[in-house]
């Protein structure tokens, strides 16, 4: 009895090892992962944005779809061994830092910004006077923010003009305000332009960002709309109910 007491002993305190060895694992691979996701994030943003970029032969839009869809790929094979050995649930939500958000979309397109063109460049005023916290999945956030960011600088032609981002809370709202000096939307379209399938950038276009974006931030309880004139720019607004 004695030897078996002692072997279940010594069981238990080989179970307990193999149980911290596995938790400092875990805790590792998560920082591990949310920086690997992060990248992914990055790079799949980026060859999205570069496809549209004019003057690109067709060999190099190919490529660039193609490490598009390697990245998204990827992103599924962490997914899956997180999953492994966490449970981790791939679409998990959590209360994140909108000014983080937007800081970490930014970020994704700082080359287009300051970017000097016929001495021509766009420039960045950013006011961020808000830390309030959305409670919403990352990814899905940041891609909506940049699909605003997107149409923004698209909007200004020739490299030129201001983007000007404004976080801020006002009468129980976190309201979040993405403008441009750009050539400004059609008053006919306005109405239109969350529709999928509707773009105004012809061949460049696929009609989807903004789409995309309306259905995320009502999906976490914020409500966008646009305004827009016609040789002066626009400006996107989002609000979120604080909570």
């Amino acid at each position: 009895m004695e030897s078996y007491n002692q072997d279940f002993i010594e069981d238990i305190k080989y179970d307990k090892e193999m149980e911290e060895s596995l938790n400092i694992l875990i805790n590792l691979s998560e920082e591990i992962f949310h920086d690997f996701k992060n990248n992914l994030a990055t790079i799949s943003g980026l060859s999205q944005l570069t496809v549209l970029e004019e003057n690109l032969s067709m060999g190099a839009k190919d490529n660039l779809n193609t490490i598009n869809k390697s990245t998204l790929e990827s992103k599924k094979v962490l997914d899956r061994f997180y999953n492994l050995i966490k449970g981790f649930d791939v679409e998990k939500n959590d209360n994140l830092s909108l000014a983080n958000l937007v800081i970490k979309t930014l970020e994704m397109v700082k080359h287009r910004i300051n970017k000097s063109k016929n001495g021509n460049k766009i420039e960045l005023n950013l006011n961020l006077n808000s830390s309030s916290k959305i409670y919403c999945n990352e990814y899905k956030m940041r891609q909506a923010i940049l699909n605003l960011v997107l149409n923004a600088l698209d909007a200004m032609e020739d490299n030129c003009g201001i983007l000007e981002i404004n976080l801020y809370e006002r009468e129980g709202a976190v309201i979040l305000e993405i403008s441009d000096t750009g050539v400004g939307i059609p008053k006919k379209d306005q109405n239109h332009i969350f529709n999928p399938n509707f773009t105004t950038k012809g061949k460049n276009g696929t009609g989807y960002g903004l789409s995309i974006s309306k259905e995320t931030f009502e999906e976490y309880g914020g409500k966008v709309s646009v305004e827009s004139r016609i040789g002066y720019g626009s400006k996107f607004t989002v609000v979120f109910d604080k909570s």
